[in-house]
């Protein structure tokens, strides 16, 4: 055991760690040094952060083809369904409820996968890359940046303290911005969607 948690740890602080460290340094360069050098505000820095990664969200849903593999489930659903309830036309009863129990075992069997498949994606899509950038820019803001800059870890600092917040920081400005890009994001895209099966049409 003592041998394999050193095989473990040498693995991490050797291999995986300089990794994780290097991919921070270079997105800090791409990203928030050009942005700095830009004369953008820390606060705008973040925003835009924010929406490249909605952005990236919606580039990653296409890639894996989320729209066509729902569909595709639906599309199998409604015809297991639609067998299902032609079972009922068999005159046998004792038939008739082996077969019922054996198509529902079959529906739920493959709606369990769907559901598993589903969240799996959500949180690839969505949830990993937000703790990803939010650990980046805290490590990166908030511990070396901000306290040197202004003498807080606030982005901005708010004079009525509502809700006894003393200020604005990178992860409630980064969370805000990202839900909001996300709500219009959506709703641009069933617009967009609805104008095409109307012109379609």
């Amino acid at each position: 055991m003592e041998l394999l948690n050193t095989l473990l740890d040498y693995i991490f602080y050797r291999g995986i760690q300089p990794l994780i460290l290097c991919v921070r340094d270079l997105f800090t360069f791409i990203f928030l040094d050009t942005m700095s050098l830009a004369g953008i505000p820390y606060s705008g820095q973040v925003v835009i952060i924010a929406v490249s990664t909605v952005l990236f969200a919606f580039l990653l849903r296409k890639w894996l083809d989320v729209e066509t593999k729902e569909k595709i489930f639906q599309k199998k659903f409604a015809a297991q369904k639609a067998e299902r309830d032609n079972i009922t036309v068999i005159p046998d009863k004792n038939n008739r409820d082996a077969m019922f129990t054996s198509a529902d075992q079959s529906i739920d069997e493959d709606f369990n996968i769907y559901l598993a498949q589903h969240y799996f994606r959500y949180v690839l899509i969505y949830l990993l890359p937000i703790f990803l950038v939010m650990a980046w820019l805290n490590s990166t803001l908030d511990e070396k940046v901000l306290p040197v800059v202004s003498e807080h870890p606030y982005l901005f600092l708010l004079p009525s303290k509502p809700f006894g917040m003393e200020g604005v920081s990178v992860t409630l400005l980064f969370l805000f911005s990202y839900l909001v890009s996300l709500i219009a994001g959506f709703q641009l895209k069933k617009r967009y969607f609805s104008h095409k099966h109307e012109s379609e049409s």
